[in-house]
């Protein structure tokens, strides 16, 4: 768990730049998140949860067809205003899936919780907003 990357990036609710609807109350923050300054992750909707895709990693080697646009979040679920969970997210450096939960801690950041089973043994994580195509290794 000690290189997780990439994105959680994902919870948002409508703090600032545009956002689109998915699901009945929710609100998918658009945009590009980084984490850990390893990966960046632009977020969608898919079937009214929130997902992420990779849009730019650190690691030249990781840089590859497979992993540029692959999708390595998915399943979030707004639980409440602000804060989602029941997600996973694929770590592209060390290759495990993980369960993830977020919250909005304002407009260009998000709190993300990665665990493998019981939260409190997992790593929090921070999300910051980012430009798209602002760094060099973008996919």
């Amino acid at each position: 768990m000690r290189h997780l990357v990439a994105g959680l990036f994902v919870i948002a609710v409508y703090i600032g730049a545009g956002c689109t609807a998915i699901g009945a109350d929710a609100v998918a923050p658009e945009g590009t998140w980084i984490i850990a300054d390893r990966v960046a992750l632009q977020t969608f909707d898919c079937d009214g949860l929130l997902c992420g895709k990779v849009v730019w990693l650190r690691n030249p080697a990781l840089r590859t067809a497979a992993m540029c646009g692959r999708t390595i979040v998915w399943g979030l679920k707004m639980t409440e205003p602000a804060q989602w969970s029941g997600g996973w997210f694929f770590d592209p450096e060390d290759g495990t899936t993980y369960n993830v939960s977020a919250r909005i801690e304002g407009a260009d950041q998000i709190v993300a919780r990665i665990y493998k089973a019981i939260a409190w043994l997992g790593r929090t994580e921070i999300l910051t907003r980012i430009r798209s195509g602002g760094r060099p290794g973008w996919c």
